[in-house]
Parts: structure tokens; sequence; C-alpha cells
């Protein structure tokens, strides 16, 4: 049995039934579970989800729950308890094989080259970069480094009885120094997995460029359409593409942070983006981006009054201030 997942809140779940659709369209043999890091908003029909299997926080029993949705923002919630996500459903479901996937992806084929390789390795992970590059513009290999040198919007697992050394340490590690702030070297879970090469020896660094294609490799990737498939520097097929840091809501921006490409210098992307935009509005991504986040709700401004000016004493300066000039200007 093949299975992936993907790890949201309320708010995110038209990315994760996005990402989920594209994921069964190219691997309708597979289970797609939600792990939903939320509780359920009773003001929402959450049939429409009914291919996919959810799983509630509460339901994986992971210690101190209650402290670490406290301490954490909603990212870093949501990434920290990745690793126990692996756990449960490794013991509970028993597949061989189990893929993480970012909510904010979309599948556009199937993952041959990743199934083949958890056939021998035990841990599957991918670079966010393949060539170095230095700029004026971001991001650059330097930004990228501080994240991390692999992306854990995906992360491919198999045997655990082998992993489940792995998965304890990631959980521990990530429980503690979940947070993102790169003044301290922490950049939610994904940071640790700089050691996997050095800590663990049955893993595989996947560098095909159609797996993980984002805003910080284009400078290395380019897609072209043929035949009704993206290709990659018209080798490789695209397997997915990362939309991260990419708003619905501005659709003609790539990225958030990126400063290097836009739509009128990389116009390959536009019919991607294109799609991902017109499949997110299809699952009401405008109405389910609002919805209500139990563990890290929506802070709300508060607008605090102005202080009252004390007239009393400002009148008081102001005839001073008009006295003195008048003495200095007329003696």
């Amino acid at each position: 049995m093949t299975i992936a997942f993907t790890i949201c809140s309320n708010n995110y779940l038209a990315h994760a039934k996005t990402l989920g659709d594209s994921f069964l369209e190219h691997h309708p043999e597979a289970t797609f579970i939600i792990g939903l890091v939320d509780k359920f908003d009773l003001s929402f029909d959450y049939t429409v989800f009914s291919k996919f299997l959810i799983i509630p926080v509460e339901d994986i029993q992971i210690p101190d729950f209650d402290d670490l949705h406290k301490k954490y923002n909603i990212i870093e919630l949501n990434t920290a308890v990745k690793p126990f996500y692996f756990h449960h459903i490794f013991t509970q479901l028993k597949p061989e094989k189990l893929l993480y996937i970012d909510p904010d992806i979309l599948v556009t084929s199937h993952f041959n080259e990743v199934f083949d390789i958890l056939d021998d390795k035990n841990i599957v992970i991918t670079p966010h970069i393949c060539k170095p590059i230095e700029d004026e513009y971001a991001p650059t290999d330097y930004h990228t480094l501080r994240g991390g040198v692999f992306n854990l919007g995906f992360i491919g697992l198999s045997n655990y009885q082998k992993v489940s050394d792995f998965l304890d340490w990631w959980g521990a590690r990530v429980t503690k120094y979940g947070f993102a702030d790169f003044s301290k070297s922490m950049f939610y879970d994904q940071i640790w997995i700089n050691y996997v090469p050095a800590l663990f020896d049955n893993y595989f660094i996947l560098k095909h460029p159609g797996y993980n294609m984002a805003n910080w490799n284009l400078h290395e990737r380019h897609l072209t359409i043929q035949d009704h498939t993206y290709l990659v520097n018209e080798v490789y097929h695209l397997r997915f593409f990362h939309f991260s840091s990419y708003k619905f809501h501005k659709p003609d921006d790539i990225c958030s942070y990126l400063t290097r490409y836009d739509f009128n210098n990389r116009p390959d992307l536009i019919p991607l983006f294109h799609d991902y935009q017109e499949k997110l509005l299809n699952n009401h991504v405008e109405t389910i981006s609002n919805l209500d986040v139990f563990y890290y709700p929506k802070r709300k401004a508060v607008i605090k009054p102005k202080p009252k000016e004390n007239k009393s004493v400002y009148y008081r300066l102001t005839k001073r201030i008009k006295k003195a000039v008048k003495v200095l200007v007329y003696g």
C-alpha cells in the first residue's frame, strides 16, 4: 500500500485538496491523508474531502501537545508535528512506503523515481538547489542555506523498523527547536535534515529537476509543454511544483520574496500558475482560507487610544515660546 499525506490547519484545506486531487490523479492506486492540525469547524462541510482520510492532530496523541501548540505559531506547529504523523501512519496503516508532501504543491506526473528508490533506500530527500547562484537578487544560495540544504516540502520514507529511530530523533528536535528564528539557526523542522547524510546511512538525495521545482531553483530549471505534459529543461518530466509563498489573492506575483524573476521574464511559468490558481479557486480557497483556526486563532488588531492632549500644558508652553521670540526680536 502506498500512502502520501500532507499537514495543514482549516484555513489551508483548499490547498490540501488541490494537492490531494492532483496526487490521486496520477497515483489512483494510492491513499491520500490530510493531517488536520486543528479541530473541526462545525460551520464547514468536510464531506468534500470524502476521497481522502482526515486525521485530526488530537488522534495521534503527541506528548505534551498542549504545551507545543501554545509555544509555536501556526506554521511552526504544522511542521513540528510531522515526525509524529509519520509514526502514527506507519504504525496504524502499515504502509511500506510513506510520502509527505506540503499542501502548497501541485503534482503533475507519477513519482516513478521515488518509489523505485524506496525499494532499497529508507529516506529520500530533495535539495533546494543543484547549481549555485550569487547575484544581487533573492534568493541566492546564501539565503537558501539559512533554511537548510534540503527542502522538507517533500520527504519519502520506507521500512518503518529502519526509520523509527530517525523519526524519534527528528521529533525530539522539532519539539524543542521547531521555531523559525534565523538569529538562533532555527528554521522549523527543515534545518535538522541537514544532518541526514552525517547521522544516517541508507538515504538518497534525489536531484531529478522535476521534483520540488520552486522559486528557489528557477535559475536552473525551465518549463516547456509537450503533448500536454510539463517538461523541465526539455528533458525531465515535472513531477511536482512547490508554490512556496505564492498568494492566491496576488496572482501576478510568483513569490512574495522572489526578486530575480517575475512573469515578464519567466513566461514559461504562466500556464502552470494559471492552472494552479484556477484549481485553488475551484476548491473554494476564498472561503476556506477564512475558516477558524483553533490552535492559532487570528489575532485581532488592538487599537490603542491616543493619549489625551494636555491642553493646559501645551497652551502655557506655546505662550512662553511666543513671549521668548518677541523678546529676542523686539528686545
